[in-house]
């Protein structure tokens, strides 16, 4: 994976408390400096494809315009001729799910090797919990699936005081 663009992501904000990764089944995870990487391992997911996350201090007032101008400013400060072509920030939007605002965007990095990354970046901004999202892989449907499948478990995780379906109180109160 580019290091390069995590380090950086991890730059916007400062640490918060510890975590613990999720059991993601086709997944291989480890921790490293309070980020949990995961790894494709399986064939229900795309080979080389990983996905990344971190509970960030929690910023309720981030915008969509930071968010995005930030990134902006990260891919022109990490535009490394000897390594990246080209990189290209799109789509940047927010939703809300289950009162969880989520900003995203894609990037896209052209390396030197005649390879393409293909990413969305995601901030997930509960009530009470921010957390980092980072999904890339080879392929840009393979990347908005992994991405997807994981932003389902953090916005559970991210709204501790959901309701579920049937009125029950959310495991993670």
């Amino acid at each position: 994976m580019r290091v390069v663009w995590l380090v950086a992501l991890l730059l916007f904000t400062r640490p918060a408390a510890a975590q613990e990764a999720l059991a993601v089944e086709g997944w291989r995870s480890h921790t490293s400096e309070g980020t949990i990487y995961y790894a494709c391992d399986s064939p229900i997911c795309a080979a080389g494809s990983q996905v990344s996350y971190k509970r960030q201090q929690h910023r309720a007032t981030v915008t969509l315009p930071d968010f995005e101008t930030h990134y902006r400013w990260l891919a022109g400060l990490n535009r490394d001729p000897s390594k990246i072509r080209d990189v290209r920030i799109s789509d940047a939007k927010e939703r809300t799910i289950d009162g969880v605002r989520v900003l995203q965007l894609n990037r896209e990095v052209d390396w030197t090797d005649n390879t393409t990354t293909f990413t969305i970046e995601a901030r997930l901004i509960g009530p009470e919990r921010t957390f980092s999202l980072v999904s890339d892989s080879s392929r840009p449907e393979w990347t908005a699936t992994n991405y997807e499948g994981f932003l389902r478990r953090l916005v559970d995780i991210a709204a501790p005081n959901r309701v579920d379906a049937k009125g029950s109180p959310s495991r993670h109160q």
